[in-house]
């Protein structure tokens, strides 16, 4: 347990914290890049259901985001953070074992949970035992590490699925990994000291990021739910190839966490329209230069987008809310963003066949284009009044 007059070691808190951005990055490629290889094997679900095998884990995501307040005031945020690493390892690498359908369908759900708790946790350790005038570094950082997990997760996933899809799921021996680093390095600090997780107060900031949460979740995973899919059938059946685009999405997010303090100090109140038209900008590439070219692109424009947004969305989570607020408000967000997150594929789906008359991932792109150029416009133009209010 940290003493209150101990100082704390940074050095050891940023690797900790890199260590679970790196485990959380796998929630980030998911299945990605053995989606189109799936959606071949099990074509008689339909694409559809399919699709939403990338983001049904969002359904525990949400529980666990919902319990995040009230666990921070029974156990350390380290016991969180290890537990959360031990449920994505197991319930990733279950597919492993078995080709059955329904076993690949629990472990998507189950693994939701695993993520739920882990996810709020570095902006809670930062709030705790960091500066505030240090953390955007720190929010970075975790960001850089998604996108180094994100990327080694897309690459040596893709490398292992060009023997057998089967075995991509071994890419989540990472967790264990990284439970070894946080075991390692991560102070143990005590429960927060209050009665109920009801007493941590919210306000009226924290859900309008958490809603810009849930519209960033919903259209970007246009990206995620489709890029196997659209290589597959347009490109190449591959799933070392899909495994190299999403490898190129994590080195560019992992490129924006590193430079992330750079451009949120020179960039300020549009820090977050950037994070969103960045992606706008991916989805128009990818519809007009079409091939390889677009598709690289729109991968390299969709890792800056969710870098940039996550580490905005941290940083002013932590210093919107008293420290021992920060866990619960950090699960807000998560929740908000799970809700987009779960039902982008069908929303983005039904949207594409009703406006564009066909269910693709290029007309999906579409929506995703005109969605996100819309609400980053929006977003704009709230911090320009926030601006001139100054």
């Amino acid at each position: 347990m940290l003493e209150k007059t101990k100082p704390v070691n940074k050095k050891k808190v940023a690797v900790s914290i890199f260590f679970t951005a790196f485990a959380f990055g796998l929630n980030i490629v998911g299945i990605s890049p053995v989606l189109g290889v799936i959606n071949e094997k099990y074509q008689q679900y339909g694409t559809s259901v399919i699709q939403l095998l990338q983001t049904i884990q969002y359904l525990l995501i949400m529980v666990g985001s919902l319990m995040i307040g009230w666990l921070t005031t029974k156990i350390s945020k380290k016991k969180i953070v290890l537990s959360g690493l031990l449920i994505i390892g197991i319930c990733g690498i279950m597919p492993f074992f078995s080709e059955n359908f329904w076993i690949l369908v629990l472990s998507r759900i189950l693994i939701g949970f695993g993520f739920g708790i882990t996810g709020p946790m570095n902006t809670a350790i930062a709030a705790e035992l960091i500066p505030e005038e240090e953390r955007a570094g720190y929010m970075g950082l975790h960001v850089v590490g998604m996108g180094i997990g994100t990327m080694v997760g897309s690459m040596l996933g893709g490398m292992l699925a060009g023997w057998s899809y089967r075995n991509y799921y071994l890419v989540y021996l990472i967790p264990f990994i990284a439970m070894a680093g946080v075991q390692m390095l991560l102070v143990e600090t005590p429960p927060i000291k209050t009665e109920k997780a009801s007493d941590m107060k919210l306000n009226k900031i924290i859900y309008l990021i958490s809603f810009a949460s849930f519209v960033h979740t919903l259209f970007i995973n246009a990206y995620s739910t489709n890029i196997g899919i659209y290589i597959a059938e347009n490109i190449s059946n591959n799933p070392g190839l899909a495994g190299m685009v999403t490898s190129v999405n994590a080195a560019f997010a992992l490129v924006t966490g590193m430079c992330f303090s750079k451009i949120s100090a020179k960039l300020k109140n549009f820090t977050l329209p950037f994070s969103i038209l960045t992606a706008a900008v991916g989805y128009g590439m990818v519809l007009t230069v079409h091939g390889m070219v677009g598709v690289l692109i729109l991968s390299a424009l969709c890792g800056v987008s969710l870098s940039c947004f996550m580490a905005i969305g941290a940083y002013l989570l932590s210093i919107s809310v008293e420290q021992e607020a920060v866990a619960k408000a950090g699960g807000v967000f998560s929740i908000f963003g799970g809700i987009g997150g779960l039902i982008a594929p069908i929303f983005m789906g039904n949207t594409a066949k009703f406006t564009l008359g066909e269910n693709t991932a290029n007309n999906q792109f579409v929506i995703a284009f005109f969605g996100m150029l819309i609400f980053g416009v929006i977003a704009a133009v709230v911090m320009m009044k926030k601006k001139e209010n100054k």
